[in-house]
């Protein structure tokens, strides 16, 4: 069974991360707002992992393979051998625990992750 965002909460992703793209890639706050390579691994760890939502420098957030939660995570030194991977630091159902995780690890804000729906929203699985 195959689980997707909602298609409110994916839109009001898709916006946030449009607006604020150019001014985190233009290098004010040190942060890249990059999209990783697409693809359709399951592997939360994954360098490809298809639940991916953003990046911001060395940290990413991506909705956890079951559709529950957005993870926030933290990307592991390359090993030359596995490639990137990627740790998980915490769970969070809402953006104000996101944006405190965020904080906790950065030392600073991310406007995208405020932009953010304040409730993750599940889509009823097919």
């Amino acid at each position: 069974m195959i689980v997707k965002l909602h298609e409110q909460q994916a839109g009001d992703i898709a916006n946030a991360v449009g607006a604020h793209a150019s001014t985190l890639a233009g290098g004010n706050l040190g942060l890249a707002d990059t999209h990783g390579p697409h693809g359709n691994d399951p592997r939360e760890t994954s360098e490809t992992y298809k639940g991916e939502l953003f990046r911001l420098g060395r940290y990413r957030v991506a909705v956890c393979r079951d559709g529950l939660q957005w993870l926030y995570q933290r990307r592991r030194r390359t090993i030359t051998a596995g490639g990137a991977a990627w740790i998980t630091l915490g769970y969070c159902t809402n953006k104000i625990a996101l944006m405190r995780l965020h904080r906790a690890h950065s030392g600073s804000g991310a406007q995208i992750i405020r932009d953010l729906p304040f409730h993750f929203r599940r889509e009823d699985q097919k």
